[in-house]
């Protein structure tokens, strides 16, 4: 062993130690610190992908929606047979949600937002979907007109209640009815009394008079069979619009279940050559509608007054509903000439004979109900 092996200068293997060992420190040292950077950097990358992956995922997988109430005003239509998908796009088309799925989410789930109806709503731009679904589903932001028409209104009644439920002048109605034929009905009727089907109406904002009216007609031209109507009448010596007239009579003469009884009375009058004599016809000529006659009012010059004239009115004084309608073509079999209203409910007494008739008739008005 050398001096120089002696000091450490060299190892048994002729390197230098001190050196050698110094070498291998220095070099594992920089393995870890190389390491933990390197690591860092992974760390960090991965940091990144996952923030920017997730934002690329947030973008592509959230549901845009707006927040709030909205502002503004929009005018929405909902078409019959609208799916929540078809009321989404139309959402999204005018602004007022943000996106398609935003509203069809929100429709999901609620269940109530299968009974929206069609119809036109006012919604704001700019609403959250569960705001418009809210609103879609509140009758006060439809802006349809609701209208019952009730039966045996004349068609003066049914005027005035349009205009009032519309706020469209009575006289628009009155010029439009003018031309029954431009209305639906069928060519050679001059009035349009009678035509004017009972039944509830959802009006479209903007719908004018004419065409309230045209939809009425319409409703009663697909409710009524007209080629029944006439056949009906047939076998009596009558068409179809003079069974139209019967029925009208009978809203004005009759509670529902005395409809049957009364259509053969007018049956059996008009068959033997009897006046009618009926209030009905003469509070139609004087424009109202079930008061009591008084005997001076029985001797008005018009063609409507049954009392002084032979045969059905001109025209029907009402429009029928459909009770009315089947029992003016089916009447309840009888000989019955005369009637009288006997009890507060409206029920009638029947009979074939003069006398019995006066004899019920003062009693009913004993009892304060004739």
């Amino acid at each position: 062993m050398s001096d120089l092996s002696i000091l450490g200068v060299l190892d048994d293997d002729g390197d230098h130690g001190p050196q050698r060992r110094g070498g291998r420190r220095q070099r594992r040292g920089s393995g870890r610190g190389g390491g933990i950077i390197a690591l860092i950097v992974i760390v960090a990358l991965g940091a990144v992908i996952v923030f920017v992956g997730k934002g690329m995922l947030g973008d592509k997988f959230s549901t845009p929606d707006y927040q709030g109430e909205g502002t503004g005003a929009v005018q929405v239509q909902v078409k019959s047979g609208d799916t929540s998908k078809d009321i989404a796009a139309t959402l999204t088309k005018l602004g007022v949600v943000k996106s398609e799925r935003a509203f069809t989410k929100a429709a999901e789930a609620d269940s109530s937002a299968s009974s929206i109806q069609p119809g036109y709503y006012r919604l704001r731009k700019g609403m959250s979907a569960s705001s418009a679904l809210a609103l879609l589903l509140d009758p006060s932001s439809r802006l349809n007109t609701k209208v019952t028409v009730p039966e045996g209104l004349s068609a003066k009644e049914i005027y005035a209640l349009l205009s009032k439920k519309t706020k469209l002048p009575v006289q628009q109605f009155q010029l439009a009815a003018r031309n029954p034929v431009a209305l639906g009905a069928r060519q050679g009727v001059t009035n349009i009394e009678g035509m004017l089907f009972p039944a509830t109406y959802d009006f479209d904002p903007g719908t004018t008079a004419a065409d309230m009216l045209k939809e009425m007609v319409a409703t009663f031209n697909e409710r009524v069979d007209l080629a029944a109507l006439n056949a009906s009448g047939v076998s009596r010596g009558m068409n179809w619009y003079q069974i139209l007239k019967i029925a009208s009579l009978l809203e004005e003469e009759a509670i529902t279940d005395d409809f049957g009884k009364v259509a053969t009375v007018i049956d059996n009058r008009v068959a033997q050559g009897m006046r009618l004599g009926m209030d009905s016809t003469i509070n139609y000529a004087l424009g109202r509608s079930r008061i009591r006659v008084s005997e001076a009012e029985t001797f008005i010059s018009s063609p409507y007054n049954t009392y002084r004239v032979n045969g059905l009115p001109p025209t029907p004084i009402s429009n029928p509903g459909l009770a009315a309608i089947e029992a003016a073509m089916r009447p309840t079999p009888g000989n019955w000439l005369y009637f009288v209203k006997i009890n507060k409910d409206g029920h009638s007494y029947f009979t074939a004979d003069y006398n019995d008739f006066i004899n019920h008739k003062n009693q009913a008005k004993a009892n304060g109900v004739y």
